[in-house]
C-alpha cells in the first residue's frame, strides 16, 4: 500500500500543520509516513509544499507526475503544483484566489479552471471562502480541505476520518474541528452528486 500526497498554498496558511496531523493520525494507526517540507518565503506569502508519503515508501520526496493527491488551499498555487500529479489523480482544490500582489501578470480565476480542466486528472473544487464566511476566521483553510479530502475513499479506507477529527479537535479546538467537518460534508455532498471535473481518460 502506498499513498502520496501533495499539500501546497502560501505562507500562514497552515500547510505543515496539515502533514502533521495526518502524521499523527497514521502514527496511532501503525502505518509508517514520512513528510518533507519545501517551503520558501513563507512571511512573503511565498508558497508552501509539503510531501506526505504513507505506506510501503522509504524516501521523502515526490517526483513530478507521481501523486495521488494535490490538496491545494488557493487557486494558482494548485495551478504551479498540479505537476506532480499522476494520471488521473485526485486534484483537490480550494476556491480562494490570492494573486501576488507585486506581479503584474497572473492567470484569473478562468485562466486556472479552462487550464486545470483540459488536464488528464480528477479535480474536486471546495468553497472555501463561503465556510472562511460562515466561520468569521480566515485561519481555517486547511482544516477546511484536510476535510475534503478525508471524504475521498482512496484516503478514508487508510486513514479513517474521525481519527482525524479527534485529533483536530484536540490539537487544534472546536472552530477547527466544525470547519473539518463542513469541508468533509460538503466533499461528500460534491462526490455523491458527481459534481466533480473527469477527464474522459478517468473513471470516477
Amino acid at each position: 500500500m502506498k499513498i502520496e500526497i501533495v499539500f501546497s498554498g502560501i505562507g500562514g496558511q497552515g500547510i505543515i500543520t496539515m502533514s502533521s496531523i495526518i502524521g499523527v493520525a497514521c502514527t496511532k494507526l501503525g502505518i509508517n509516513v514520512i513528510t518533507a517540507e519545501t517551503h520558501g518565503m513563507a512571511q512573503r506569502m511565498g508558497s508552501v509544499e509539503v510531501f506526505v508519503r504513507i505506506g510501503d515508501v522509504y524516501a521523502p520526496l515526490i517526483m513530478p507526475g507521481a501523486a495521488d493527491f494535490v490538496v491545494a488551499l488557493e487557486m494558482i498555487e494548485g495551478l504551479r503544483t498540479v505537476r506532480y500529479l499522476k494520471k488521473c489523480g485526485w486534484l483537490v482544490i480550494s476556491n480562494l484566489y490570492l494573486p501576488p500582489p507585486e506581479l503584474s501578470s497572473v492567470p484569473t480565476r478562468s485562466d486556472i479552471l479552462n487550464t486545470l480542466n483540459q488536464l488528464p486528472i480528477k479535480m474536486l473544487q471546495i468553497d472555501v471562502e463561503s465556510i472562511i464566511e460562515k466561520l468569521k476566521d480566515s485561519r481555517i483553510s486547511n482544516t477546511v480541505m484536510l476535510g475534503a479530502l478525508m471524504a475521498i475513499d482512496e484516503i478514508s479506507k487508510i486513514i479513517p476520518m474521525n481519527i482525524v477529527e479527534d485529533i483536530i479537535d484536540q490539537v487544534l479546538g472546536d472552530i477547527n474541528r466544525e470547519a473539518f467537518l463542513m469541508g468533509y460534508t460538503q466533499a461528500l455532498e460534491k462526490l455523491n452528486k458527481k459534481d466533480v471535473a473527469i477527464a474522459n481518460v478517468c473513471t470516477f
